[in-house]
């Protein structure tokens, strides 16, 4: 019963703050203005990620107990809020945002106890953890690379942190971070409400991540309480997309770390002229992906090329919709 409470709290608790947070922001000019980069048109309220983190955690903590693992990811998360809340009102250095993503990704690292191994002992344990602080700090940049049209990145904090308990629950699991995960799960339900197509409110990095470190955060305990196989199902397309991109446009010569509109989403969306469109196809993958993280608990490898198969169908269909915009980009560069 308190998990349901959770998410529908959580979601009702996201609605009211994200509508309230518009009003304020909105007055305040806290706002994303439309550039030759953007898939927006005219200025729209921005950071409303600081609603939805301040609506999950508020039920969290009023529903479920606190444990040690709480003690270092909330902090850390709330860390990375702070310091992308600064980022967005006006750029910070961005060694601070990465000394912050590095802080951050240690304290969820240093969550998990020394005798389990994330990576089922594949690894000897500095390796381990080295490989799962990098892919940490990785996806929390790719999870904020991958927030570019309406409603994307509060529909993969859905499937990531919904898809946790639901492989948690179907395990037969107690896990501490279950509360957390719903709690994340029905917060970014409510902010879509306001972030659909054509949204009101963006998350902003304040948002995105906070949001990518709690969703990989979450993957990482994923892993060591049962399913690396299912751990890596679940972000499955936001890290193929973002690593195949980042990896084209190395090949290109380009700057990666500067803003563009090459992911497989923003062509697609761009070509068939819909956020809508493109997001609903993710959410599709998202939750056969969900089903396949479950399968992964008994049949992983066959869980893992199965997701493989439906990731690549999505980005074959982006590829396909997307047409010539990719090489009329490229011509104009």
């Amino acid at each position: 019963m308190v998990s349901v409470l959770t998410v529908l709290f959580a979601f009702v608790a996201s609605v009211v703050a994200t509508h309230v947070f518009i009003r304020v922001a909105d007055r305040q000019g806290v706002v994303a203005e439309a550039n030759e980069r953007s898939m927006h048109k005219g200025a729209t309220v921005t950071g409303g990620g600081l609603a939805l983190l301040v609506a999950a955690f508020a039920v969290f903590l009023a529903l479920w107990p606190v444990e040690r693992v709480h003690e270092l990811l909330l902090p850390a998360a709330a860390l990375l809020a702070v310091v992308s809340f600064f980022d967005d009102l006006k750029p910070v250095s961005r060694w601070l945002r990465f000394g912050a993503h590095i802080a951050a990704a240690v304290a969820a690292v240093s969550s998990v106890h020394y005798a389990q191994m994330i990576f089922h002992g594949w690894l000897p344990f500095w390796l381990d953890r080295a490989t799962a602080l990098f892919a940490l700090v990785w996806f929390i940049n790719l999870f904020n690379f991958m927030d570019g049209i309406d409603g994307i990145a509060g529909v993969e904090t859905v499937a990531i942190a919904g898809g946790y308990a639901v492989v948690i629950a179907v395990a037969e699991i107690v896990s501490p971070l279950t509360g957390l995960a719903l709690a994340v799960a029905g917060a970014a339900g409510g902010f879509l409400f306001w972030n659909w197509h054509p949204a009101r409110v963006f998350l902003g990095d304040v948002g995105s991540v906070p949001l990518g470190f709690l969703s990989g955060a979450l993957m990482i305990w994923l892993a060591v309480q049962h399913s690396l196989a299912a751990a890596l199902i679940l972000p499955l397309y936001f890290v193929a997309d973002a690593t195949i991109t980042i990896l084209m446009r190395l090949r290109r010569g380009e700057k990666i770390w500067e803003p563009h509109r090459t992911h497989f989403y923003q062509r697609a969306a761009r070509a068939v002229e819909s956020h809508a469109v493109v997001v609903r196809r993710v959410a599709l993958c998202n939750a056969i992906l969900v089903g396949l993280a479950v399968l992964a608990l008994s049949m992983p490898v066959t869980a893992f090329a199965l997701a493989i198969l439906t990731v690549g169908a999505l980005l074959f269909w982006m590829e396909i919709a997307s047409g010539t915009v990719v090489a009329s980009e490229a011509g104009a560069q």
